[in-house]
């Protein structure tokens, strides 16, 4: 009886070997979206920042192109419903033979250029957070900027911008041919409103800003962002800057047999604080802009 119970034994752990064998050793998953193994573009490092060095010719899919995107950059990045439904569509990408880096800054703009091939674009990627949406949504998922923020911002982000103080009367024929580049315009009375990317969006500002010109004479002002470097803080160069720029007025006029003076502070150079970054933003013309940088660098 022992006998069968050790041959029962050898049999039974003969067929736990073989299965054993035959069971297919699991595959880990897959991770590293970003990486050579998962999109067609080489992922070096630049001063410590993930950069993409493109080259040649070929198609990349949407999602792993996203992921690529979130990886080298940290920023969350979100699907809407219609965009949703095209993640698994491939974007077509040219690059030089010899290969093209794509700086870490440009990487947002690179990647909208991509998305466009299947009428995509990303918004929202000069925040923390953005948006894959399709070209025709994206306007409604454009935040609103000041005009002179527009220097500081990548170039395919989606922004919209206002204006209280220009009749429509002028603009509905000025801005029609920007309709193919997807610049939407609107002007209710004195209020007008634009929205597009930012590298339309900054022409339809210089339009603006020579309707300026023509109404106050304000011809050759423009609009330049200056970085601060420590310690001088924005707050106290844009004082400065302020009252620098802001002569004084009097005025005398009788009042009950004596004299009033009144005195004020106008300036044809306009300065202020930018609210991302220590810089100042100062619109003026190229003579004054001199002198800005000059009393600029009197601070350091």
């Amino acid at each position: 009886m022992s006998r069968w119970i050790a041959a029962l034994a050898v049999i039974l752990s003969a067929f736990a070997f073989t299965a054993a064998q035959d069971k297919p050793e699991p595959v880990p998953p897959r991770f590293g979206f970003g990486t050579k193994a998962q999109v067609p573009f080489e992922v070096i490092e630049v001063d410590g920042k993930d950069t993409w060095k493109v080259s040649g010719r070929g198609a990349v899919r949407v999602e792993d192109l996203i992921s690529a995107y979130m990886n080298a950059t940290g920023k969350r990045v979100t699907f809407d419903a219609n965009a949703g439904r095209q993640a698994k569509a491939t974007a077509a990408y040219v690059g030089a033979d010899q290969g093209i880096t794509i700086p870490h800054a440009e990487l947002g703009d690179f990647v909208s250029s991509l998305l466009e091939g299947a009428g995509l674009t990303m918004v929202g990627h000069s925040t923390e957070k953005a948006r894959v949406t399709s070209i025709d949504d994206a306007a409604g998922y454009a935040r609103v900027v000041e005009i002179n923020e527009l220097d500081s911002l990548p170039d395919s982000e989606w922004v919209t911008i206002s204006r209280e103080d220009i009749s429509d009367s002028a603009l509905r024929q000025q801005f029609r041919h920007m309709v193919t580049a997807r610049v939407l315009t609107e002007s209710f009375g004195n209020l007008f409103v634009a929205t597009g990317r930012v590298e339309q969006i900054r022409s339809v500002a210089a339009i603006l800003a020579r309707l300026d010109a023509a109404k106050r004479g304000t011809e050759g002002m423009t609009v330049r962002a200056y970085d601060l470097a420590a310690p001088v803080k924005a707050t106290d160069a844009a004082r400065v800057l302020n009252e620098l720029f802001a002569p004084a007025e009097s005025s005398i006029r009788s009042v009950d047999g004596g004299y009033q003076v009144t005195s004020r502070t106008t300036s044809h150079v306009g300065v202020s604080v930018s609210p991302s970054g220590n810089r100042v933003i100062v619109r003026a013309t190229a003579a004054d802009h001199v002198l800005v940088k000059t009393a600029l660098d009197a601070m350091k």
